[in-house]
């Protein structure tokens, strides 16, 4: 072979290699500049509210800024089946199923933040121009509440023996059904929590007793814990870093600025932009990882297990995910 071929050949191999180790340097750099698809369980309440504030406010752009494609589902009955079965990679639940059911055929469902209520929250609203005075009055009628807010409820109902009330009709309600549920006498009275406590007295109803958690459960008491799979982060630690992130932020901008999450609230339900509204709403508190107290966890689960719910199993800590599962 000649010395002129052999150059060549060996200039065709230098360009493959230079080709490759372009390849080699610059592929997990491009890979790492695209956008991630992020499926979020989301209902019109707290939990799903960062997930609607990152999407909506468009100064902070949440999402835009760690490169998330963010697609919105609608939960079910239950998100932490929903969460384990695959529909969505990010829910809030009810701290109460978290503790019952942390685990799925191996799998782990772990917190990244823990959504407390600390102010009154909850309240039994009637009609106006109803003869019930009293919470005794509502014995044998039928008390609406949204599936979502029924294990609170029969936390609760127990204890309103001391108030000589033992027995109600339940009746569970779809979200659209509450605001025509006293209209076209569908209850007698409902069991709400905020924002459609706030949203129903803003409407002219009436609060009969209120405080049922902050007096007969625990105050501030853990609500919804924001979640995702073990699975999912260790296997999809892009999108894991760029969420966490994101919600991180989101998070922190609501505690500083409560009135925007009361204004996505509102816009979100469909209801009028009233600045008396507005100032009524009482926000829990979001309580990023670094700003999680274990202690309130470990009270209201040990407040389950003294009404013969659940175990003291785990420890609180293990309900959450660590700082180093998001190392990127």
């Amino acid at each position: 072979m000649s010395v002129r071929a052999t150059e060549r050949i060996l200039n065709v191999l230098i360009f493959i290699g230079f080709v490759v180790l372009l390849f080699v340097v610059g592929y997990p750099q491009y890979k790492e500049a695209q956008p991630v698809h992020i499926r979020f369980g989301v209902d019109k309440f707290y939990g799903a509210l960062p997930f609607y504030v990152a999407k909506l406010d468009t100064t902070r752009r949440y999402f835009e800024i760690e490169r998330i494609v963010p697609e919105f589902i609608d939960v079910g009955e239950n998100p932490l089946e929903e969460l384990k079965s695959g529909k969505f990679d990010i829910v809030a639940v009810p701290w109460y199923y978290l503790l019952l059911y942390p685990g799925s055929d191996g799998d782990t469902v772990k917190a990244i933040c823990s959504i407390e209520l600390k102010a009154i929250s909850d309240a039994i609203i009637i009609p106006r121009n109803t003869k019930i005075k009293f919470l005794k009055d509502l014995n044998n009628k039928r008390i609406g509440l949204l599936k979502k807010d029924e294990y609170l409820f029969d936390l609760i109902l127990p204890e309103l023996g001391f108030e000589k009330l033992t027995k109600v009709n339940k009746v569970i309600l779809q979200p659209e059904e509450l605001s025509t549920a006293f209209t076209e006498k569908k209850v007698d009275a409902l069991y709400l929590l905020e924002p459609h406590r706030s949203f129903f007295l803003h409407q002219g109803d009436t609060v009969l007793a209120e405080g049922f958690i902050y007096k007969y459960i625990m105050t501030p008491t853990p609500y919804l814990a924001i979640v995702m799979r073990k699975s999912f982060v260790k296997e999809n630690r892009t999108a894991a870093f760029r969420l966490k992130n994101a919600i991180d932020g989101v998070l922190g901008f609501l505690r500083v600025h409560p009135e925007v999450g009361k204004s996505v609230l509102i816009r979100i339900n469909d209801w009028p932009q009233d600045e008396v509204l507005v100032s009524n709403i009482r926000m829990p508190e979001y309580n990023r990882l670094t700003e999680v107290d274990f202690k309130n966890v470990e009270n209201y689960q040990s407040f389950l297990v003294r009404r013969g719910i659940g175990t003291c199993g785990m420890k609180p800590q293990e309900f959450f995910f660590e700082k180093t599962d998001f190392k990127h």
